[in-house]
């Protein structure tokens, strides 16, 4: 019950941030250039990281971060699909799309937010759906010793705030071409 009330006030600071900075001014600037992304991930958790205080553990920035993330996600327009169960392996997000990883698992990504050693498991997961290595990443509030793209805060390699610019990097090259089809390049 506590999990679920913590879980909701993170959810609540930081749609209350997004709110105060404008849901329509993100989206226009992330749909306008992919790039300000990164800024806008940067502006938006450092508010809710102010707003919150100590109570910002492992958990609180799993719950943060993954609840940021679907927001850019949709903000930016990039396609997902978000905590699907597929084969028996709960995933927290497949880009482009479940469809994509059955047919072309080299086109899809999957993305696992670690909120605490209890979710390590989740990384297993991955892998037993998604053979390509290289195409798994994993989001977590600090450094995690895996052999895959980790995104946490404070990275100098991954840093979360450029995973929309990565995630939309990676459809290009996949041949998703995202947010140019809707600009008619």
């Amino acid at each position: 019950m506590y999990a679920v009330s913590v879980s909701a006030d993170i959810k609540d600071i930081l749609y209350s941030t997004i709110d105060k900075i404008g849901r329509a001014k993100i989206r226009m600037e992330v749909i306008g250039e992919i790039e300000r992304s990164e800024q806008s991930c940067n502006e938006i958790l450092e508010k809710c990281k102010s707003r919150m205080g100590d109570q910002l553990d492992d958990e609180s920035f799993g719950t943060l971060c993954e609840a940021l993330l679907h927001f850019m996600l949709t903000a930016s327009l990039l396609p997902s699909e978000r905590k699907v169960n597929w084969k028996g392996a709960e995933l927290d997000l497949v880009v482009p799309s479940l469809k994509m990883l059955s047919k072309s698992p080299e086109k899809a990504l999957v993305i696992q937010i670690i909120k605490g050693n209890g979710d390590l498991t989740k990384i297993k997961h991955a892998q037993s759906v998604q053979p390509h290595d290289g195409n798994i990443w994993i989001v977590s509030a600090k450094r995690l010793e895996v052999d895959h793209k980790n995104y946490y805060l404070g990275s100098i390699q991954f840093p979360y705030s450029r995973i929309i610019l990565d995630i939309n990097a990676f459809l290009a090259r996949k041949g998703d071409r995202g947010l140019k089809l809707l600009h008619g390049q």
